[in-house]
Formats: structure tokens, sequence, C-alpha cells
């Protein structure tokens, strides 16, 4: 029999939201630190979570199996109900029975009702007859594997080294040491920093900081020239996703009908755990996150992870996917963008599933000026790369949304910063060439910044501002805009008091209107700054805006044609062995 999904439990190192995992009655209780639950009699459990459910519909529409049976681990005598669930449908039992043993046993159950199963969630839930316990529990199929998966996986490190150890100790414990993965799988760390000791049953490879996509590539071109692999494994560096996740991509690889199948890991919040913040990725020329802010403690969001929906591209965070389809390696971005534009120029299918993700520090807390300088970057290269049919117009659209939107709620340096992505981008393919360590540019963009830098916000502060008004009638909106957002207005118009707005979001420009001062705050960590209304900065920038989005709009023609010939050079083998000083 074969292993494709195993029980998860909560762990006190990474997760201890148990309804992520188990939903419990109060004769139940789950051990975190030892992996078991216990019942009392009239003892209840259900596996309608986002760890421990089957995703029917992406293992009937993407793999072979169509025959499935379930092995549990349990003392005590129990009523198993096993139940389906679906969107906009009642929950429907599919089977009952009891299970009695005197002693710790394991029994396989053949499901003999999952080859009539089509889509929805698949759960069991326990009810104790009298007092037990169970352990381990997973679901299993006798179907060979159709594809040999032979997984990288790949991790970039830079100076983090008290979240890689401890997150390479658990990878070794975990999965290399488990014997139905540790020849499946091999650990990978560019090493960016060039600091980290040797590390047994993992490879270190010292690498030139040249960011996410020179690590991820560098770790990527030595899976690729081994032929030693079949797939490829992207992850952060402090891992922090479930190992039971990359069990479940090699199973579902192993057993997938479409050899170009990738796995997106979905992003879950540190801050709210059960919170999404993308279940994979659409890119419509602006970036837009799938199934954003699900809480995923409850049974509808689950359904709703479980339609299927179009993926364009997933984060590095988790990204799975076959060496065989590798026909670029990422474009030279540092960071931000180069998975996005790794995953539109490859004929992937990515699926995502749920169980399968990644905990990551909420991108609100980080975003600023510099971060927003990357990020004007790639939309408009990913124009440029056509990987998007688009116009000259729509470079001035996105742009717009980029920086206009920052100076009018009096985020002037972030703003500014996307102006210097703007006329960097203006300067063609040598631009890229030179500026692939991105050594020269953090430091002009750190220089820029002061009022953005992220500080501790006193309560007194914090507990005094004031909330934006959020409606406005027809005619205040035509009188905002018409004075751009207050920038046109005396400053006698303004109102005294300090409004808040969540950071890194964007100001709301209602909200924000005739107030000279601002909050930018992110809740979870009591951190942010205050920004002022400062028409001088505001008009400064708005002309250099219009200069180079100007010109952008004037050269498209020749700057798309320059970035498409060039595409091909400085996503290949030889640009990026240069840049590792291979060549």
């Amino acid at each position: 029999m074969h292993i494709i999904q195993s029980s998860v439990y909560p762990k006190l190192s990474l997760c201890t939201q148990v309804d992520l995992y188990f939903r419990l009655n109060q004769f139940s209780s789950v051990n975190i630190k030892d992996a078991f639950i216990s019942f009392e009699k009239m003892g209840k459990l259900s596996t309608d979570t986002y760890f421990n459910s089957v995703s029917i519909g992406k293992w009937k529409n993407h793999t072979n199996i169509d025959n499935l049976s379930f092995t549990i681990q349990f003392k005590g005598k129990f009523k198993v109900t096993w139940l389906l669930k679906r969107l906009h449908f009642s929950s429907k039992i599919l089977d009952e029975l009891f299970i009695e043993s005197s002693e710790l046993t394991a029994v396989t159950i053949p499901l003999k009702f999952w080859k009539d199963l089509e889509d929805g969630m698949l759960a069991f839930e326990l009810e104790a007859v009298e007092s037990g316990s169970i352990y381990s529990f997973s679901y299993n199929t006798p179907i060979q594997p159709i594809n040999t998966v032979l997984l990288g996986v790949v991790i970039t490190h830079f100076n983090r080294q008290q979240y890689v150890l401890p997150a390479l100790e658990r990878l070794k414990k975990e999965l290399l040491e488990d014997i139905n993965f540790s020849n499946k799988v091999s650990l990978y760390v560019v090493d960016n920093s060039q600091n980290l000791p040797e590390i047994s049953k993992v490879n270190i490879i010292p690498n030139e900081n040249l960011g996410g996509s020179g690590g991820f590539t560098r770790g990527l071109m030595t899976l690729k020239e081994s032929g030693n692999y079949t797939h490829c494994l992207f992850m952060d560096d402090d891992a922090s996703c479930e190992v039971e996740g990359i069990k479940r991509t090699i199973a579902l690889l192993e057993y997938a009908k479409d050899s170009k199948t990738a796995i997106a890991g979905a992003m879950l919040r540190e801050s709210e755990m059960f919170r999404q913040f993308e279940n994979g990725a659409k890119f419509d020329g602006m970036c837009r996150a799938i199934k954003p802010n699900l809480d995923l403690r409850d049974i509808h969001s689950l359904l709703i992870n479980e339609q299927e929906e179009h993926i364009d591209y997933g984060g590095w965070w988790f990204f799975a996917f076959p060496l065989s389809e590798v026909k670029h390696y990422a474009f030279p971005y540092f960071v931000r963008g180069d998975d996005s534009g790794f995953s539109l120029v490859h004929d992937f299918n990515i699926i995502s599933l749920n169980g399968i993700s990644s905990w990551q520090e909420d991108f609100a807390l980080k975003n600023g000026p510099l971060p927003h300088y990357l990020d004007t970057r790639y939309h408009i290269m990913h124009q440029f790369h056509n990987f998007v049919g688009g116009k000259a117009v729509d470079i001035l659209k996105i742009t717009a949304k980029l920086c206009l939107k920052n100076l009018l709620t009096y985020q002037y340096e972030t703003g500014l910063a996307s102006i210097l992505a703007m006329e960097d981008v203006v300067k063609g393919k040598i631009f890229w060439e030179q500026n692939v360590s991105m050594s020269e540019k953090r430091p002009e963009i750190q220089k820029i910044i002061s009022a953005e830098k992220v500080i501790d916000i006193p309560n007194n502060i914090s507990s005094n501002v004031i909330w934006g008004n959020p409606n406005e009638s027809k005619i205040n909106k035509i009188c905002r805009w018409a004075t751009l957002n207050g920038h046109l207005l005396p400053k006698f118009f303004f109102k005294k008091g300090i409004v808040w707005q969540n950071k890194g979001y964007g100001g709301n420009l209602r909200e924000i209107y005739r107030y000279n001062k601002v909050l930018y705050i992110h809740w979870p960590t009591q951190k942010g700054f205050i920004l002022e209304h400062d028409k001088g900065k505001f008009f400064r920038y708005l002309a250099r805006y219009m200069k180079v989005a100007y010109k952008l709009y004037k050269d498209y023609d020749y700057l798309k044609k320059e970035y498409q010939l060039s595409y091909d050079e400085l996503t290949s083998t030889e640009f990026w062995k240069k840049q590792f000083k291979q060549d």
C-alpha cells in the first residue's frame, strides 16, 4: 500500500491552532506534545479541517487514484462515520462502522464509496463508545505510482541562521529520516551570506548575494545539471510549513496524470495562523491573490478553497514543479517578480491543495519604499515581456496605481521609490545586466527613507487616533479629486488630529482627505510611522513621475522589443553562470 496522506497534529514548535487540525468536543482532548488524542466516553472528533480532510476533487481530477483505504492506530471502541461535504450541499453520511481493540492496534478499512465520489471534502467523525485514544491515521492506495519523483528541495538563505538551522533539523528528522521518503528527497541550501556551517545530509552551496532570483536559480541549475532529479521545490529558509505538506506534494506528483503538474502552497499569516493570505495568484497586469482572507477554521471557507480556479503563479515560499518543463531560469529581479515571471513564462499546470501551505510574515509589515521599488519594476517588466497582452497606455495605468496613490496618501517616499523604478526600467537591458546584485541600488533607495522608517508606536498615540470618514457625498468626492486629495487646498481647510490607516495596503484617499497627519500602523505588532501632508514633495514628485511616465509611453515600442529580444539571454545558463562567477 502507498500512503497518499497522513494525519497531522498541531506542534508546539510550529502551530497550536487546534481547529486547523481537529474539531473536538468537551470529552476529547489533544496531547500536542506527544501527538495523540484521548477520549472519554461520548468523546467526539471530526477531521473536516484544513490539514486532515481529503480534497476529493483534486485527487480525482489530477491523479489516477480510484482505489482508497484508510488505516488508523487506536485503542478503545469507536463509532466511525464517513462524511462528504460539498459547497452548496448538505453534509452526507457515506458509511458507518465500529472499531474496537483493548490494546493499541492498527486497522485498515477499505473505502468502497471512493469510486463514486467526484468533488468536495472527505472527512470522518469518531465517537467514543468507551474511553480510548487514537494516534496516527492515513489514506492509502494499492495503485502503483505512474511517475517517478525525485525531489530536490531548494532553500535560499541570507543571514537568518536562527531560522534556517532549526528548520533544517526539522526537515531532516521528519522527511529525510522517514524511510518512505529518504530516497525521494534531497535538501539544498543556497547560502547567499556564505556563513552556514556544514550540516549532515544537507547540501550547502555558497553563493554570491543575488537575492531570491540568483539563489533559487543557483539551486535549480544544480539540480538540472546533476541529472538526478525530476522535480524541484522552492521554499523559504524558515521552512515554516507542515512537513506532511511536502509528503503530500510528492504523492500527488507521483500519481499526477499531467506531466506539467506543479503545486503552489498557500500562504498563511504568521500573526493569524488560521488566516489565508492567498491560495495561488493571478496576474492580469496586477497581481491578484486567489481566495484571500479566508478563515481556515471555518468549514464553508474550506469548501470555497476546494473549488478549482486557474492559477497563474505560485509564490516561492512553497512551489514544486517538474524540471522537464523548465526552459528559462529566473529574470534577474533580485526579489519580487521572480516567482510570478517564472510561472508565467512556463507552461505549468498549477494546482493547490488544502493542507499544503506555509506561514509567512505579513506582507503589510514588510511593505515600504524598497519593496515597492521592486514591485513597480516587475509589474512594468511583465508587460514588456508580454506575459499579458497590453499597450503603452496599460503601462501608464499600472504605474499610476503603483505611484500616484502613494503620493496622494502622503507616502511620498514610497511614491518616489516607484518613480526610481520607472527611471531604471527605461534604461533598457543594460540596467539589468549591471544591477543583478542590487548592491548599488539598495543603498540609493535606503537614503530616501526617513519618514517611512518603521518604529514602535506608543499606546498614547495609537489609542487616540481618529477613524476616517468612510462615507462621502458625490459633491465631496468631486471636490476631493479636483483638489488632488487636498494637495491644492490651503492648510486652514485641514482638520486637527491624526487619522489612522492599515500599514502596507496603501491609504484610503477618502479617509485621509483633509487630515494633516496619518498614522500608518500594523496593529498585530503595533509598528508603523506617522506621515504629514507635504505639498512641496507632492508636486516635485508628481512632476518627476509625469516626466518618466511620458518617456515610458514614448519609448514603449522600442523598450518592449529590446526586452523581448533580450529575455532569453537574461534568463540563460550562460548569463547566470557569469553572475555566479562560474563562466
